[in-house]
């Protein structure tokens, strides 16, 4: 098998380097993370407005379009933030997004509030606590983050605190190294604030909220096309990424996504490109999936409402995380299809592209997870270096190098080549 594996790779010539095209690539980030797409989430159409922009790449590709002029449309939950959301503290603004957010699926809050800040004889101190938890503290936002990963002789009394067992107003954690946000499908039970390490005072009085929260059903779409095979047409490869981030955090707040994952939308896009010049064996199919952030709602719909047998499809290549290779790459679900990373570890080894091609287990963390389910092959590819913005507001098209984007667009290139060639 390892002969005719490597004899394939061979023959095909490991391509010369063509078809991909960093340029192109840094256009399509620049453009997915510009303030017209909101950050690509429920506010302003940013989700719509970046499906359509990959349904008109698709159609100057002339992909061939798959569902109602390459949309599939379905719907979910979600809970966004069209209007300001605003924090003060002591009479001084904090900025959003920069100093503080506010917890995924946090309910509309508005007003000022008192503020306690606890420690450890708050909570062990039968006569501190009383004199502090006796007392109705729904006009109370209790800062906690001193309680967080201690031990406590009464361990019951803290953990209901963290929960907010105690009825307070919300919480308020003002230790954080970094902010990092999400998307929820429905609201939390009380407001929690994460601020920014050292921006909260020892001794703080009051704080003042305005977070107006919505939760809508949301109407979204997964863009598809392909590339009719020359050799096989009625079996597929899939390549997919998700083009949804978090969108906006407020009316100024704006995740642009660049790397999460504007990036991986990038080289989905350079591949379609690359395919349409160079005839594939097999039909492509390439999906950009909305949802994802919400918890993989995209290829979920996809493959309960397939729009090609299931059956027929060979692989399934996710890309998600591209934005720099320096450190390699990873392939999730490399270790449960040994022989599909075998290959595509050759394909690195002849092909002299990346520093390391590593192996991970079954994940639910992208895409990919749906389909291996539901017994297709899948592998989740992304890359690894030194870059750390995620789910931040600094994950910008500015901020990402596309570092390796070439090498990693190659070796992508050529493992689904292998993938294809094995198959005739």
């Amino acid at each position: 098998m390892k002969a005719s594996i490597v004899s394939i790779l061979l023959g095909f010539g490991m391509f010369v380097a063509q078809a991909q095209n960093i340029s192109y690539a840094k256009q399509v980030i620049a453009k997915l993370c510009s303030q017209d797409f909101a950050g690509r989430g429920y506010v302003n159409e940013g989700d719509k407005k970046a499906a359509n922009f990959i349904r008109e790449e698709f159609t100057q590709l002339k992909l061939a379009p798959l569902g109602e002029r390459y949309f599939q449309y379905f719907g979910f939950p979600v809970v966004s933030y069209p209007q300001r959301v605003f924090f003060n503290a002591d009479g001084n603004d904090l900025i959003p997004g920069e100093d503080f957010i506010i917890n995924p699926g946090c309910p509309t809050v508005s007003g000022t509030f008192k503020v306690i800040r606890l420690d450890s004889a708050m909570v062990d101190n039968n006569n501190e606590y009383n004199k502090w938890f006796k007392k109705n503290l729904k006009s109370y936002f209790l800062i906690v983050d001193a309680l967080k990963g201690k031990k406590f002789v009464n361990q019951e009394r803290a953990d209901a605190i963290l929960k907010n067992q105690v009825n307070a107003k919300g919480l308020i954690f003002d230790n954080q190294e970094r902010l990092v946000w999400s998307v929820a499908m429905d609201f939390e039970p009380f407001p929690i604030i994460y601020v920014k390490k050292e921006l909260l005072g020892r001794l703080i009085l009051k704080v003042k909220l305005n977070i107006d929260a919505t939760r809508t059903v949301h109407g979204t779409q997964n863009v598809l096309g392909f590339i009719k095979g020359s050799v096989q047409p009625d079996s597929f490869i899939v390549v997919s990424a998700h083009y949804d981030h978090l969108g906006m955090m407020g009316l100024e707040t704006i995740f642009p996504g660049a790397n999460d994952n504007a990036s991986g939308i990038a080289m989905m896009l350079d591949l379609a490109k690359h395919y349409k010049e160079n005839p594939p064996l097999m039909s492509v199919v390439f999906i950009g999936f909305a949802a994802e952030e919400v918890g993989l709602i995209g290829s979920l719909f996809f493959t309960e409402n397939p729009l090609i047998p299931l059956k027929k499809i060979s692989l399934v290549v996710n890309l998600d995380l591209m934005a720099t290779g320096d450190k390699g790459l990873t392939a999730v679900n490399g270790t449960v299809y040994p022989e599909l990373f075998n290959l595509l570890q050759n394909c690195n080894a002849i092909g002299n592209y990346l520093p390391e091609v590593s192996a991970r287990g079954k994940a639910m963390n992208s895409d990919h997870y749906h389909f291996s389910e539901k017994g297709i092959p899948a592998l989740f590819f992304y890359l690894r270096g030194e870059y750390h913005q995620y789910h931040d507001v600094g994950d910008t098209h500015k901020a990402i190098t596309l570092s390796k984007y070439n090498e990693a667009f190659g070796l992508i290139r050529d493992f689904v080549n292998a993938r294809m060639k094995l198959y005739n």
